[in-house]
């Protein structure tokens, strides 16, 4: 079975940008999630030990994973670029806040040529009635240090 790579990032400490839209209406403690879908190089094995290794142009390609609070300005956002008559490409941002050797460093992500691949799932519980709404999007995503 194939492994993906995935990376939680913290919404307390996490800042989205998607076309110029800063993306926030997160539920308190939440995680952002950027799963990348492919390996990074494909392998060819010969007779003999020989080995082909190549890049894959498909490496970058990530899923990018929010839950917003339902009815929240962001969600009427993101449905309204769902529903957009032409399909919408999101560029932008993904910057979290950390800390290494007592200072604060951010460490950014670039999300290129995103577009929405799934439909959006809601999830309603007892406490919370309006809940949360799903996106994903799925995009190029490249990490900048």
């Amino acid at each position: 079975s194939k492994k993906m790579a995935v990376s939680r990032f913290s919404t307390n400490s996490t800042t989205l940008v998607l076309n110029g839209e800063l993306i926030k209406d997160f539920i308190n403690g939440d995680v952002i999630e950027l799963a990348f879908v492919n390996p990074k190089t494909s392998r060819t094995y010969g007779a003999n030990g020989a080995v082909n290794v190549t890049e894959r142009s498909d490496s970058k390609v990530a899923t990018l994973k929010v839950n917003l609070m339902r009815y929240s300005d962001n969600d009427v956002w993101m449905t309204e670029m769902m529903n957009n008559e032409s399909v919408v490409i999101f560029e932008g941002s993904l910057k979290e806040v950390y800390i290494k050797d007592g200072s604060e460093s951010v460490e950014s992500w670039e999300i290129l040529s995103g577009s929405f691949t799934e439909q959006n799932g809601v999830t309603k519980n007892n406490v919370e009635t309006n809940g949360t709404v799903s996106y994903t999007i799925e995009c190029f995503a490249r990490r900048l240090v």
